[in-house]
């Protein structure tokens, strides 16, 4: 079980554009400890802790000492700490400390690998920093993961090919991908209200997310965590962008569509069809409210289905006395990049 505590910007020292969280630069002892006790007490067995928001690197070693200080009265149920956090700066002093705690796995915020984007951001570190960081966790046994977005300002599907290109290059023990949603009180709605940044349609933004996701599938590399949840973002505060609470299977069912779609275009295929598929996969054939059923019909093919022994992300087409066979991985084909 893990039990998340978040710290909104705390060690930041600097705020990335698109973050609206409250400016924490210390850690009061009083509220965090109530803060600790709230989370951590009523909870029986074994936890892990996840430390997530802000940037615990930016700590100097006796602020992230005191920090685990405060758990130190649960210390017989703590298993360990997961924490999310900027790539830099990380110091032998840092690494010492989370090992000392028992922390286990680490996400870094990237979010892309474009230097000029991340000036941008405002996010005060390189490309190379990621990498660096990265392999200096990973040669010190950490699990580490890698935090990525599309949408950024100035973003081309070069970069979303980089940022997957960069993906495979580390391997990640996992990857969230989050899509840019303009929220209220930022830099960057300041940005989009005068024009200077106008953010990616719905569609184009799942289709980025959905290379990525494929990308990283092919590898074997787990994407975790698609698009933002109701406990990271309040859809009242989003003036543009997107926030949908089922984006991760909305990027999947479109991947399926896609897929499906390439093979119709190769075979040329006209009328009726049947696809069958893992019956786990049936949700991602149908589409978000059926919507994939409405882009088979553009296509000229009425779709029904059937489910069988296939390998999940696999489908095969029947279409009058041919057969063909397809994967999720075919969607690829069919995005430009």
């Amino acid at each position: 079980m893990i039990v998340p505590i978040f710290l909104p910007h705390l060690g930041c020292g600097d705020r990335c554009i698109y973050c609206d969280q409250t400016f924490i630069t210390h850690v009061g002892s009083g509220d965090m400890a109530a803060m600790v006790a709230r989370y951590l007490g009523p909870v029986e067995g074994s936890i892990e802790v996840g430390l997530y928001g802000g940037n615990i690197f930016g700590l100097d070693p006796a602020a992230l000492t005191r920090l685990f200080r405060f758990f130190d009265p649960y210390r017989d149920k703590i298993s360990g700490f997961r924490l999310s956090t900027r790539p830099v700066p990380l110091t032998d002093e840092t690494i010492q400390i989370m090992k000392e705690n028992r922390v286990t796995q680490i996400e870094l915020g990237a979010p892309c690998f474009n230097d000029p984007i991340l000036h941008i951001l405002n996010r005060r570190h390189t490309a190379a920093d990621v990498k660096e960081s990265f392999a200096r966790l990973k040669a010190q046994g950490f699990q580490v993961a890698l935090q990525v977005m599309v949408g950024l300002p100035e973003e081309t599907m070069a970069d979303i090919v980089d940022t997957a290109d960069n993906l495979l290059l580390l391997a990640p023990d996992y990857v969230r991908v989050y899509p840019l949603a303009v929220l209220m009180g930022t830099p960057l709605e300041t940005m989009y209200r005068e024009g200077r940044f106008i953010p990616l349609s719905f569609e184009e933004s799942v289709t980025r997310t959905a290379y990525i996701y494929l990308r990283c599938l092919q590898r074997s590399i787990k994407v975790v965590k698609m698009g933002l949840t109701d406990n990271e973002v309040i859809k009242e505060r989003v003036v543009a962008g997107f926030h949908h609470p089922s984006f991760g299977y909305v990027v999947k069912s479109r991947a399926f569509c896609l897929a499906v779609i390439a093979r119709i275009r190769e075979k040329g295929m006209r009328g009726s069809i049947t696809v069958e598929v893992n019956k786990k996969d049936v949700p991602h054939l149908v589409g978000h409210k059926r919507s994939n059923m409405g882009s088979f019909s553009k296509e000229g093919v009425e779709v029904a289905w059937q489910t069988g022994e296939r390998r999940e992300g696999s489908f095969l087409i029947t279409y009058g006395t041919d057969r063909v066979e397809g994967s999720v991985f075919d969607a690829l084909t069919m995005i430009p990049a």
